[in-house]
This record gives C-alpha cells, structure tokens and sequence, in this order.
C-alpha cells in the first residue's frame, strides 16, 4: 500500500519536478542578464526615485484605481446600452473588451495602492 502511495505522490508531484528543472536551466541561460540588471545604477537610481515619490504620495494609485473602476463602470454601461441598441451581440461582443481592460487596470492600480501605503510608511508631509 505505501508503494503504490509513493508512486502516486511521484506521478502527482512530476510536473514541480520538470518545473525545478526548467527553472535551474533558464536560471543558468539567463544568469548573464540577469547579474546585469541586478548591477545596474540606473535601475536602481529609478527605483530609488519612484520609491520616495510614492512615498509622498501613498494615496495616488488607489485614487487612480478608482477612477478607472468609476470610468469602467461608465463604459460598461455604454457598451451594454449600445450592444442592446444595435441588436448584434455576435458581432460587436469584443467591444466588452475596452471596459473589462479598464476594469483590470484599476484593480490592479488599487490593489498596488493598498499594498504600497503600509511598506512606504508616513509621507514626509504627515511627519
């Protein structure tokens, strides 16, 4: 019994397996570029830059995010109404696209907010 539990663990746990593999060889090709970037100046003077402009402004992306899921909700109700209007749903379903891309950025921009507000601590103005 434990045999058979071992051999079903291994079929099951085979994918992470070639995962792992995979990983380590795509860590070995990529390793040139990847200690380039790691060493580069300007990267970490943007980094840098973006990280105490943010800390000023904790609340910007949160703001952007609803804006763009209040646009969302704007477009969406457009589209729908307009999908309705002309009758061909078939034909015309992509433009749901547009408000559903709007509707993932501002989720995105929010979530990104909510996250950034806590690592980056007080702005200097609250201080």
């Amino acid at each position: 019994m434990n045999r058979i539990l071992a051999y079903i663990l291994k079929v099951v746990l085979l994918p992470l397996r070639l995962l792992g593999v995979l990983g380590r060889v795509l860590g070995i090709l990529f390793r040139p570029v990847l200690m380039r970037i790691d060493s580069s100046q300007d990267l970490s003077n943007t980094i840098n830059s973006l990280s105490s402009s943010m800390a000023s402004q904790r609340g910007l992306p949160l703001i952007i995010g609803t804006v763009l899921l209040v646009l969302s909700l704007i477009v969406h109700g457009i589209v729908i109404v307009g999908l309705v209007a002309t009758d061909s749903f078939d034909k015309n379903l992509y433009w749901l696209c547009i408000p559903f891309t709007i509707l993932h950025a501002g989720v995105l921009a929010g979530f990104t907010g909510a996250m950034l507000a806590i690592p980056l601590g007080q702005s200097y103005r609250d201080q």
